[in-house]
């Protein structure tokens, strides 16, 4: 049926066109005319129409492989909206007209790409802008700087993503930020401050976390961060470029007589070209780079030194500091000069102002505080010690150089021109030369260096003695700086916190001869002690010269049912009953006790039961720990985030850190040395962490 009609359809279609052929024409050529101008509009709005104007090749080419790869052209540049659309593409059509008469464009192509686009529906959400990113390690706030004015201005999306750099695509680079936070950013302006930053430091850099490698040694950032010590008592020479407006400059885009003449003012400049349009900071500004450097010396630093003193002021400490200049000594630099730490770090200009006035004392003082600052207490005495130790070895040096000298003022009269003579000669001037350099540089600005330094004159006036008598036997000088006296000055006599105990270094080092690398890493790695328990020693032979509890600490406190925080005493009924070595039998052997052979012990005190008691213990001792940790870390995590954006965290840190130790004392301790005492704390910080949870969730 359906066919049918199809069939007699078909032939009164044809017959009524054939009756109006001239409108049928008319009708179809409008038909194409209308798919072929949506078709060119919808072509025109696409990435390879664009691509077709050749200075638009390399931002076409840029885009393929961004980001936004997949996004239209026209969907950033071009605000929201169709009224806004269709005005766009008249502007298009003028452009491309006036391409087509003339041969070229009225003016420089320079779309603007609005905020609305960004956060417009399908692209970026305004809930992306709330918290902070990490990029290139550095905290960025989008609220702070979209929705508060930076240093006056009015910041938009593209003003840090940009294309500044060739073949980026919209990309993120660092370029407007440095000209931003530097620029004039000093208490009063670039004369007070070249090298400030809007906000400090920590305003955009986060903690470095762990070890780094600086030039082959080991550095944590966390034991100076925790004193308080400024990050450019470290990090000099990070600022280069000062960020100016070159004279000139306007002359780039303007030539309008009236705009030239006119002095505006910087909000004003600022409000026209970076909020109302999309210029960028590096079109007017002279570029800031900002990165880790050389350490400047004096000689090619622009110092404050140098608007009164000549550059060749203090080449002695300079040159020791970088530990070169001595003869038959390899050269050494200075640790410190190593990791970039500049002479203003110790020799601080306001103490050193205030030391011209006084006395050289106190100006040793004023170092010393400076010293204490960057590394802890105790560091004021090691300077003091260095300066010691050094006079003493100088005097014993001048001393021996003096009395070779006299033994060559009298075989001059003899042999004043003999080979060996001038040969012996040569050795006391090298040994005098490498003497007069600790002087003049002043040992303590390298010490170790100044030590081989001393050792070589030493060992060179042992070789002036030989070369004019083969018979005498050269004595070796191997003065040497070691751990207690380069900078851990009295530390064998001191006791410090290791694991759960207080360790006795006097016990260990004076009495017992143990040396730091017993212990200790080498200093490549420094600051690790690689025993991480006392039973290589203590176990075995020794263990009866101490108590299990003198170093299992949280062993002791859980069988006494103590010492957690929030929960009553409850010992265990094993005290004064059970003593550590019927159960660990294999400690005097030096052998490690597993879990097995205890559970064989309590069967052969008791009966199979017990075995199964023990193993029960540790199932539930070790499921009741595996439930916190999600909730440590969870807390852990929420309190470090709330910290990298500077809010409190007083309240949080003490329910965590009250929840935190019950958890270690079971964890440490081994929660089947009393099972009962162990559930009562890991429940008493179930709860301190559900507070805290609960706290961080209203906050939120």
């Amino acid at each position: 049926m359906k066919m049918n009609y199809f069939f007699e359809l078909f032939p009164r279609i044809i017959k009524f066109f054939s009756k109006r052929k001239k409108e049928a024409i008319y009708g179809l050529l409008f038909f194409l005319v209308i798919v072929l101008f949506l078709g060119g509009f919808k072509y025109s709005e696409s990435p390879s129409f664009c691509g077709l104007c050749h200075n638009m090749k390399e931002y076409v080419e840029s885009w393929k492989t961004s980001s936004h790869h997949k996004v239209t052209c026209l969907s950033c540049h071009r605000k929201p909206g169709i009224w806004n659309h269709l005005r766009g593409k008249g502007e298009d059509l003028q452009l491309a007209l006036t391409y087509i008469i003339i041969g070229r464009n009225i003016k420089k192509i320079h779309y603007e790409i609005d905020d609305g686009n960004c956060l417009q529906n399908g692209c970026h959400k305004t809930d992306d802008l709330k918290g902070d990113m990490i990029f290139k390690n550095v905290s960025f706030p989008h609220g702070r700087h979209l929705g508060e004015l930076r240093r006056g201005i009015r910041l938009r999306c593209t003003s840090c993503h940009a294309q500044l750099v060739q073949g980026a695509h919209l990309t993120v680079h660092e370029t407007n930020c440095f000209v931003c936070h530097f620029y004039r950013a000093g208490p009063k302006g670039e004369e007070e401050c070249i090298s400030c930053a809007v906000g400090g430091c920590t305003s955009c850099h986060i903690e470095p976390k762990g070890d780094i490698k600086v030039k082959g040694w080991n550095f944590n950032h966390r034991k100076y961060i925790v004193r308080g010590v400024a990050c450019e008592k470290c990090h000099v020479n990070v600022i280069r470029g000062d960020g100016h407006v070159p004279e000139g400059k306007c002359f780039q885009c303007h030539n309008e007589p009236e705009i030239l003449r006119t002095q505006y003012a910087s909000p004003f400049m600022h409000k026209n070209h970076v909020t109302d349009h999309k210029i960028e900071c590096s079109d007017c500004h002279s570029p800031v780079q900002h990165e880790i450097g050389p350490i400047l010396t004096f000689v090619h630093s622009p110092a404050m030194c140098d608007k009164c003193h000549s550059k060749e002021i203090h080449l002695g400490p300079r040159e020791l500091y970088r530990g070169s200049g001595g003869i038959g000594v390899p050269d050494s630099p200075s640790l410190m000069f190593t990791t970039n730490i500049d002479c203003i770090a110790c020799h601080r200009k306001g103490e050193e102002s205030q030391a011209a006035l006084h006395t050289t004392k106190f100006m040793e003082r004023a170092i010393g505080e400076a010293c204490v600052d960057c590394h802890g207490e105790g560091y004021d005495e090691t300077l003091k010690h260095w300066k010691a130790r050094l006079s003493m070895v100088e005097n014993e040096t001048n001393q021996r150089i003096f009395n070779v000298q006299k033994i060559l003022y009298e075989i001059e009269k003899s042999r004043g021109s003999s080979a060996d003579f001038k040969k012996a000669q040569n050795l006391l001037n090298e040994a005098r030369h490498n003497y007069s350099f600790v002087l003049l540089g002043k040992g303590v600005h390298n010490i170790e260096y100044a030590f081989k330094l001393l050792n070589s004159s030493n060992n060179k006036t042992e070789q002036t003695l030989a070369a004019l008598n083969k018979n005498y036997k050269p004595k070796e000088f191997k003065t040497e700086m070691t751990c207690i006296t380069l900078c851990h000055v009295g530390m064998e006599r001191l006791s410090v916190p290791f694991n759960d105990i207080k360790f006795s270094h006097e016990t260990h080092v004076v009495r017992k001869g143990l040396k730091c690398l017993d212990c200790h890493s080498p200093r490549e790695n420094h600051g690790k002690t690689f025993k991480k328990n006392c039973s290589e020693c203590h176990h075995g032979k020794r263990i009866e010269k101490v108590k299990c509890e003198d170093c299992h600490v949280s062993v002791k406190r859980l069988v006494q049912g103590e010492g957690g925080i929030g929960v009553k005493s409850r010992p265990s009924n094993k005290l004064d009953v059970v003593e550590c070595i019927d159960c660990h039998r294999d400690v005097p052997a030096k052998k490690k006790d597993t879990f097995d052979a205890i559970k064989k012990r309590c069967i052969e005190c008791h009966d199979q039961s017990y075995g199964e008691m023990a193993a029960g213990w540790k199932s539930v001792s070790e499921g009741l720990l595996k439930k916190v940790v999600p909730k440590i870390d969870q807390v852990r995590e929420e309190i470090g985030r709330i910290e990298l954006r500077r809010g409190h965290t007083f309240v949080y840190r003490k329910l965590f850190g009250e929840a935190e130790f019950n958890y270690n004392l079971v964890k440490k301790g081994n929660g089947v040395h009393n099972l009962e005492y162990a559930e009562e704390l890991l429940e008493f910080s179930n709860h301190r962490l559900d507070e805290a949870i609960k706290q961080l969730a209203k906050k939120k």
